[in-house]
C-alpha cells in the first residue's frame, strides 16, 4: 500500500485518532462488557434499503423523528467501540467540526443526525467496500469489486457478530425499536434475515435520471476528500446504472421472499410530495404503530427544511440514453418517463 506525500497529514491525524480510540475502546469494555453480552437483541428492525441518492436519507430523517424508534446518529456511527462512554471526550472538537452540511447536499451535520450503520460495521469488522474507496487500486467503479457486498468464510462469522454488537450497544440504554438505513444492506437482506428473523424493510426508488447523475457526483466528491493515493476515478454513467439494475434486480428476488406485511415500496417522487401521508401509508404497512406526536414532529421538521434545495443536474443527451438502455424496461414498469 503505497502512502504518497500529499496524504501524510491526513494519516498522521488518523493514526492519532486510532490511539485515542484504542484507550477508550478498552475504558468501555470494562464498564459494558458483561452487560453487552447479557442484553437481548430484538428481532423486528425497520430497515431501509435502496441505491444512493434515492432519497433514502430523506425518509431516514422522518422515521428517527420517531420517539419509539432508535437509530444510530453520526457520533455512535462514527465512534462505534466507545459511544457510550467517550462522547464528553470528542464532543469539544467533533462538535465544531461537525456543523453545515454534507459536501454532496444540503443535509444538516451534527453529531445526533441520523447516520447510516456501515461507517460502524467497517470500524468494527474491519470490513466494507468503502475500503477501496480509500485505498483504491484500480481506475474501476470500487463497488464493483464486492459482489454481495459481504465477506466470505471466517471474515462474514466477524461481520455478523459485529452487527449484533453494535446494535446491542445502541439499545443497551434504550431498548426501543431499531430503525436501520444503509444502502449496502439493500444486497445484504438473507444474512440479515438470519439475524432479524422478523425484520421489516421498506424499499425506496427513484428516477434514473435524478439517481445516477447524483450518485456519480457523491462518490467523486468522498473520493476525493477519502482517497489516501492517486488512484481514485469517479464511476462512470454506464456503471453506476448497471448497478443500481444489479441492486434492483436483487431487491426484487429478495423481498420476494419477504411476507406482505413486513415489506414495502415506495417512490422518492411520491413521498416527497406528501411526506406524512405517505409514512402513515408505510406504518399501516409494516404495522406500525402511528402517533399524532410523530406526526407534530415530522410537521415541524418538513417547516424547518422547507427551504431545502436540491442539487440539480443538466445530464448529456447521450448519457440519458445509456440510462434508457440499462434500465429503461425497469422504468417503464415503475412509470418513470424515459
Amino acid at each position: 500500500m503505497a502512502l504518497y506525500p500529499k496524504y501524510f497529514i491526513r494519516f498522521l491525524f488518523l493514526l492519532q485518532n486510532g490511539v485515542w480510540a484504542s484507550i477508550f475502546y478498552r475504558k468501555e469494555k470494562k464498564l459494558f462488557k458483561q452487560k453487552i453480552e447479557q442484553h437481548s437483541l430484538s428481532d423486528n428492525p425497520i430497515i431501509i434499503v435502496g441505491h444512493w441518492r434515492t432519497g433514502s436519507t430523506f425518509l431516514h430523517q422522518l422515521l428517527a423523528l420517531d420517539k419509539n424508534l432508535i437509530t444510530t446518529n453520526v457520533f455512535q456511527g462514527s465512534i462505534p467501540d466507545s459511544f457510550l462512554s467517550s462522547r464528553k471526550s470528542y464532543e469539544p472538537i467533533m462538535g465544531r467540526a461537525l456543523k453545515g452540511t454534507r459536501p454532496m447536499d444540503q443535509v444538516k451535520l451534527s453529531m445526533d443526525e441520523p447516520l447510516e450503520d456501515e461507517y460502524a460495521l467497517f470500524r468494527l469488522s474491519s470490513y466494507s467496500p468503502l475500503e477501496r474507496l480509500i485505498f483504491p487500486k484500480s481506475k474501476e467503479y470500487f463497488l464493483n469489486l464486492f459482489p454481495g457486498f459481504l465477506p466470505e468464510g471466517k471474515k462474514l462469522k466477524e461481520w455478523k457478530e459485529a452487527l449484533v454488537y453494535f446494535y446491542k450497544k445502541l439499545t443497551l440504554l434504550n431498548n426501543k425499536t431499531i430503525l436501520i438505513k444503509n444502502p449496502f444492506h439493500s444486497y445484504r437482506i438473507k444474512v440479515l434475515n438470519e439475524i432479524f428473523p422478523n425484520a421489516r424493510y421498506i424499499h425506496i426508488i427513484r428516477n434514473p435520471h435524478k439517481v445516477v447523475p447524483s450518485t456519480i457526483r457523491m462518490w467523486d466528491i468522498v473520493g476525493k476528500q477519502n482517497a489516501m493515493n492517486t488512484k481514485w476515478q469517479k464511476p462512470s454513467v454506464k456503471d453506476t446504472a448497471g448497478l443500481y439494475k444489479s441492486m434492483l434486480l436483487k431487491l426484487e428476488d429478495d423481498l420476494k421472499t419477504i411476507p406482505e406485511s413486513r415489506c414495502c415500496e415506495i417512490k422518492f417522487e411520491d413521498l416527497e410530495k406528501d411526506p406524512i401521508s405517505h409514512v402513515k401509508g408505510i406504518y399501516k404497512q409494516l404495522n406500525v404503530q402511528f402517533s399524532s406526536e410523530f406526526e407534530q414532529q415530522m410537521s415541524d421538521f418538513l417547516l424547518g427544511v422547507k427551504e431545502y434545495k436540491k442539487n440539480k443536474y443538466e445530464m448529456p443527451e447521450d448519457d440519458k440514453l445509456e440510462i434508457n438502455e440499462i434500465l429503461g424496461q425497469w422504468m417503464n414498469q415503475k412509470k418513470y418517463a424515459l
